[in-house]
């Protein structure tokens, strides 16, 4: 029980013994930068130095950055002309009427939106002689071809009214719920 916590430590194999007085000397002494660069060892046929291999790192950084830049610059530019050609398409043949007074709600992107509509331009709608596009944060009426051909160009930009993908008001009811 006389034993030291640090003799106790070493039995343990946990700490080690003090180093002669000699071998702690060299140990303490400071490494001067150029000392440093004449103790490493030259490379070898074949080995990078390490300044070369985070040289070469960086350079493989930077032309994956480059490659997506560019990337991304030439998606941003094609969108950029698929939106002018839309663009056009409503500006000429937009069918939104100021004195709409109905408003028609419809799912776009998860969210439900909403457009106003005029009577004649609601039955148009819901019997599908109209379509409505978006374009630039808003929601626009065209006639069905020029809708089509906005639907050929992207069709991210056209809202799809039709519910063929279930009839809403026909819900399965199971066999064991009686009604």
């Amino acid at each position: 029980m006389s034993d030291s916590l640090q003799d106790q430590l070493k039995a343990l194999g946990l700490a080690r013994s003090k180093p002669s007085g000699k071998h702690s000397a060299r140990q303490n002494k400071p490494v001067k930068p150029g000392d440093r660069k004449q103790a490493a060892k030259p490379p070898q046929d074949g080995e990078l130095s390490l300044q070369k291999a985070y040289a070469l790192k960086r350079r493989e950084e930077q032309k994956q950055a480059d490659t997506a830049r560019k990337k991304k610059q030439t998606e941003d530019r094609q969108r950029r002309l698929l939106n002018n050609q839309i663009r056009e398409i409503v500006k000429a043949k937009r069918l939104n009427s100021k004195d709409a007074e109905i408003a028609r709600n419809f799912l776009f992107k998860g969210r439900i939106r909403k457009i106003h509509v005029t009577s004649d331009q609601l039955k148009a709608l819901n019997s599908g002689k109209l379509g409505i596009v978006y374009l630039s944060g808003g929601y626009h009426l065209l006639d069905l071809p020029h809708f089509v051909k906005v639907r050929e160009l992207s069709a991210e930009h056209v809202v799809e009214l039709s519910t063929s993908e279930g009839d809403d008001g026909d819900f399965p009811v199971p066999d064991e719920l009686n009604w």
